[in-house]
């Protein structure tokens, strides 16, 4: 009894070790609206099309993972989160590049909050007290025209 178990154990475990293929039935009909042909069409298989297909999605990840090295060294830290009565926010910029301004808009779309920065400085506190409890996203600008988003909650 333990041969037949090991035997179906290692069955079981060739069938999911290698690739898994998904099939597709596909159907051709003719004018008239008669069936003609019937296929089972493999749907990740790498034919030659689909495999210059993978090749250009490899090569666009790799551009974004150069467009979020990019974006390395901007940081922008809020808390506490939820907030209730003043959000405290820090931020870090890589050189040469600062925090221009930081808006707060309302799930609405509305802009409930703005202000601007000078170069040199690193942090704000934006005031939530006059605001009704909701999520709210926290928007920076930077002087390179980059944004950077946070979700905020108002508790």
């Amino acid at each position: 009894m333990n041969r037949f178990y090991f035997i179906l154990m290692t069955w079981l475990a060739s069938c999911f070790a290698g690739p898994l293929y998904a099939q597709k039935l596909t159907f051709s009909y003719d004018a008239s609206g008669n069936q003609i042909e019937r296929r089972w069409v493999c749907v990740n298989c790498l034919t030659d099309d689909n495999r210059a297909l993978a090749q250009k999605i490899a090569s666009q990840n790799k551009i974004e993972q150069k467009i979020e090295d990019f974006n390395a060294g901007r940081i922008i830290k809020v808390y506490p989160n939820p907030v209730s009565e003043i959000l405290s926010v820090n931020w870090q910029t890589p050189e040469k590049i600062f925090l221009k301004s930081i808006e707060v808009f309302a799930m609405a779309g509305n802009r409930v909050f703005r202000a601007t920065y000078p170069p040199g400085q690193l942090e704000a506190e934006i005031p939530f007290n006059r605001l009704p409890p909701g999520t709210y996203i926290l928007i920076g600008y930077y002087s390179d025209s980059k944004t950077q988003s946070i979700k905020v909650i108002k508790i």
